[in-house]
This record gives C-alpha cells, structure tokens and sequence, in this order.
C-alpha cells in the first residue's frame, strides 16, 4: 500500500530536503520502516534505542495520534497519511 509520510522540518535532512515521501506498507511500523530503508538515519530520529517511537515524538495516522490506537501496529490503508511531528521545548 502506498503511504504518504509527512516529514518536519528538523528531520528533512534526512530526507534531501523533501516534506513528503511516499513508501509502501501495511502498518504504521513497516511505513516508518520503510522510510529508514530509504533514507537511512531517519530511524534514529524516531525511534529510541528500544526501537519504540518515544512520547515526544508524535506520529499520527490521518490526524489521529498512533498512541491512541494500536502504536506502531496500527494497520494502515491505500493512500493513508502520516505525519512525524517532534515535540518541541523553548522559551525562557
């Protein structure tokens, strides 16, 4: 199934650049899989060393966050989208 990954910003190095990639899978995992087989290291953006995406990091499947539903087996369908969204701290 083709999926549409959007990638933030701080991640798009990874990426050259790009703010979507399209990958093929069936659950939210093999997706992210996928795209760490295409651009390599974009994995340890997302993952923390137990291969789970950690709390601060948000991975939403067609605006629902994966942590709500069954985390990184949640299966997917043709043209879903997912988006990776960092947390991120600032301020005084």
């Amino acid at each position: 199934m083709s999926i549409s990954v959007y990638i933030p910003s701080p991640f798009r190095r990874i990426t050259a650049n790009r703010e979507n990639v399209t990958v093929e899978g069936s659950t939210v995992g093999e997706v992210l899989d996928a795209v760490e087989r295409a651009y390599p290291g974009f994995a340890n953006l997302v993952y923390d060393g137990e291969h789970q995406v950690p709390r601060h990091i948000n991975v939403y499947l067609n605006n629902t966050e994966i942590h709500d539903l069954d985390g990184v087996q949640t299966a997917v369908q043709d043209g879903d989208q997912i988006a990776v969204i960092p947390a991120l701290a600032g301020g005084k």
